[in-house]
């Protein structure tokens, strides 16, 4: 089970979560899906949540008869989202999920084609989702697990630790920084960034629209398609221009990649390929996924602007550290790009200085 199971800061979460970021009322409807190892979590939510009056409902994924199913059904009968769980999904105003399974590495260890299968049913799930307008959570805790902690050699106690104080950082702030940094990235077209560590790369923007995180679901993020964010929150992303780069991009921060850890990565771009990459560890599990990749693997993809002050070093939040840069190939289409690769990677810099069109938007790793 996870640790800690009921640190203080549970209920002020919890509350969070329906007021500030799902920006729920009395009398509406919320729906929790939580797994085995976050059970405590969803009873603390649906606590607040009856004191606030709103409506609420859970499912429940056990942890060990999900592993006995993997085993002994079809992964294409486990890959289908139910009747009765699409109308309810249908019919609610806010929802929050609780990751699972607690055994992460176990399921990205599956064959890439059984996993497709076993999560098949996301296509449609965001389908009902988004036509029902509500409001949605994901929060990072449960991916914060033993296994995945022994996958990545990270302490699983500071791990979580982290994660619930950059859950508790207030929303407003980041929510002004991210507009101010969209619009530089919406309206620019020649981005570059540079680091005393040797990186120096161009890339291009291409007047694409960035999604700002900042942990709140507001009107805007639902017309715009974006109902869903994570606790903690706090980046900016943006698709780019797929068919321009050049220079080199050299990681000073650790990318926690399904496969394991990765760290000291450098990648060389010409003629807006990526042509060129070698890390100091983990690298192996990349070389092969990018050998086996489809077309556009190569291509630049995105990138994202960290803003959370909280976040450090913690696996999966590599994106959110302020001020520091997560720049991605291959695969883009999420964040409204072209590129449908079945490859996606990426590297983390911090401390790095960010021009668009001449005018600097990060000075060395701090947000302007």
């Amino acid at each position: 089970m996870m640790e800690p199971l009921n640190p203080p800061e549970m209920g002020t979460i919890a509350k969070q979560m329906l007021t500030k970021t799902l920006r729920l009322r009395r009398g509406e409807n919320l729906l929790v899906e939580t797994w085995t190892h976050m059970l405590p979590w969803a009873q603390a939510i649906v606590l607040e949540a009856r004191k606030l009056g709103l409506r609420t409902l859970v499912l429940y994924e056990d942890e060990a008869t999900y592993w006995k199913s993997v085993e002994e059904c079809k992964a294409t009968d486990l890959g289908r989202a139910s009747d009765p769980e699409l109308a309810a999904l249908a019919k609610t105003d806010g929802y929050i999920f609780l990751w699972g399974p607690e055994d992460r590495p176990r399921l990205n260890a599956l064959p890439p084609e059984k996993v497709e299968a076993l999560q098949a049913y996301n296509h449609r799930w965001y389908q009902v989702a988004e036509k029902a307008h509500l409001r949605g959570c994901r929060f990072e805790l449960g991916r914060a697990t033993a296994p995945a902690a022994r996958l990545y050699g990270v302490p699983l106690g500071s791990w979580q630790q982290e994660i619930i104080e950059a859950s508790l950082v207030d929303p407003a702030p980041m929510a002004r920084e991210g507009v101010r940094l969209a619009t530089r990235l919406r309206r620019g077209r020649e981005l570059r960034i540079r680091h005393a560590n040797g990186t120096d790369v161009t890339l291009q923007l291409a007047g694409r629209r960035p999604t700002v995180d900042d942990g709140v679901v507001d009107a805007a993020d639902v017309r715009d398609g974006n109902n869903l964010t994570t606790l903690p929150a706090g980046a900016v992303y943006v698709a780019l221009e797929e068919r321009t780069a050049s220079g080199r991009f050299l990681a000073n921060r650790t990318s926690y990649l399904r496969k394991g850890a990765v760290t000291g990565g450098r990648w060389t771009f010409a003629e807006g390929r990526l042509t060129e990459f070698e890390y100091l560890s983990g690298g192996e599990g990349v070389q092969e996924s990018f050998e086996k990749a489809s077309p556009g693997k190569d291509r630049p993809g995105f990138l994202s602007i960290g803003m959370n002050p909280k976040v450090h070093r913690a696996p999966g939040l590599e994106d959110l550290e302020r001020g520091t840069l997560l720049l991605g190939v291959g695969s883009n289409t999420f964040y409204g790009g072209k590129n449908r690769s079945n490859f996606q990677s990426w590297l983390g810099l911090a401390g790095a200085h960010v021009e668009v069109d001449g005018k600097t938007i990060v000075a060395d790793g701090e947000v302007l």
